[in-house]
């Protein structure tokens, strides 16, 4: 197991495994760019971990969180764990014009499926569509996103859903989440920076 500090070694290991985290197929061809106070390596067990103020960029896609740990099986890109608070992600999809942004504490990526989690205190927005929750699933292939409430009931579903002809016109009659999801709506989604 190796322990350095800097990104230099840690881009090169990611490099070699995830130009599928988190990127669209545009953004695969970038270079990769990721910032950390330290990385650890695991080779035989797969794993590497990112701590502190952890900055992953390539081409539209940003990550953006405390820790993130990739979990691999021979090099090959298996899950990546992401956890701030809150970790953000960003990303231009294919044939848009506006970022999908997405925050929560933390963000899973599973990779064979092209499938992300984002658990507690979840917020993704596209355009001025939203969705706010405990628990938000996105299914990229299938282009299906599920979403829950907590177990113990609170930070319940918030969905805003505006027609494509009344897109990014104040909505008279709109009443907003609640809540902390209420301060976020309100000075609109964070994007990652």
């Amino acid at each position: 197991m190796g322990r350095c500090s800097g990104a230099w070694l840690a881009g090169l290991w990611l490099l070699s495994l995830s130009s599928a985290v988190l990127a669209l197929p545009s953004d695969r061809q970038q270079p990769i760019y990721i910032e950390a106070d330290e990385v650890e390596i695991d080779d035989a067990r797969g794993v590497s971990i990112y701590r502190g103020n952890v900055h992953y960029r390539q081409g539209t896609t940003e990550l953006i969180a405390d820790e993130a740990t990739v979990y691999s099986e021979r090099r090959k890109l298996k899950k990546l764990v992401a956890k701030g608070n809150p970790a953000r992600y960003s990303t231009l999809p294919e044939g848009e014009q506006d970022k999908m942004t997405a925050e929560a504490l933390t963000i899973i990526y599973f990779a064979d499926r092209e499938v992300y989690e984002f658990r507690g205190k979840a917020h993704l927005r596209q355009r001025d569509n939203e969705f706010y929750g405990a628990f938000i699933t996105y299914d990229a292939l299938r282009e299906w996103v599920s979403a829950r409430k907590a177990e113990d009931g609170s930070d319940r579903v918030r969905v805003i859903l505006v027609p494509e002809d009344k897109r990014s016109q104040p909505q008279p009659g709109v009443v907003p989440p609640q809540g902390r999801s209420a301060e976020r709506s309100a000075q609109g989604a964070r994007p990652v920076e």
